[in-house]
């Protein structure tokens, strides 16, 4: 989690991977609005939840292993051929790393979107589409705020204090 006040030197890495964090949210915005009408949209979140947990930039080294072991279920159950359960795991990356951005930078609503995508995921998964295309339209209003909201802030904002993560 970041500390916007501090400016710690950062190198290519760190504003690549800055860069590709913000970049999946920007991914799964776009893909939040076409998964009620394509299939392969939540290969597009898929990636989205690959692009923000390769680049985490969280101090506790347990909730950034979390992130990342829910996105590396997904890609195991991609493979397997559980699609159900690939997005299910892709939407646990993307909505706890909403979760975070809320209590780093208090953009609003954030702190609902693990609700808003678990929701999401079953009525997909039950097939309700009333209910999938109004909970694609919160959540895809919200990543767009968060994609917004990311890439107009310093890229130093995501990165805080170094001295500071667990390793």
């Amino acid at each position: 989690m970041a500390d916007p006040h501090i400016k710690s030197p950062m190198d290519v890495l760190d504003k690549l991977t800055v860069c590709l964090y913000r970049s999946g949210f920007v991914f799964a915005a776009i893909f939040t609005a076409l998964l009620p009408y394509y299939e392969f949209a939540h290969i597009g979140l898929l990636a989205a939840a690959l692009l923000c947990a390769s680049s985490l930039h969280i101090y506790l080294k347990s909730f950034r292993l979390l992130l990342q072991f829910a996105t590396w279920l997904a890609l195991f159950f991609q493979i397997i051929g559980q699609t159900e359960l690939a997005l299910g795991a892709a939407l646990v990356t993307l909505g706890g790393l909403c979760f975070k951005e809320y209590f780093c930078f208090r953009i609003f609503a954030l702190n609902l979107m693990p609700i808003f995508v678990a929701l999401l995921w079953v009525t997909k998964v039950m097939q309700i589409t009333l209910g999938l295309q109004i909970l694609c339209v919160i959540c895809t209003a919200l990543f767009t705020v968060l994609a917004i909201q990311k890439w107009r802030m310093p890229l130093h904002f995501d990165i805080g204090d170094k001295g500071k993560y667990q390793i």
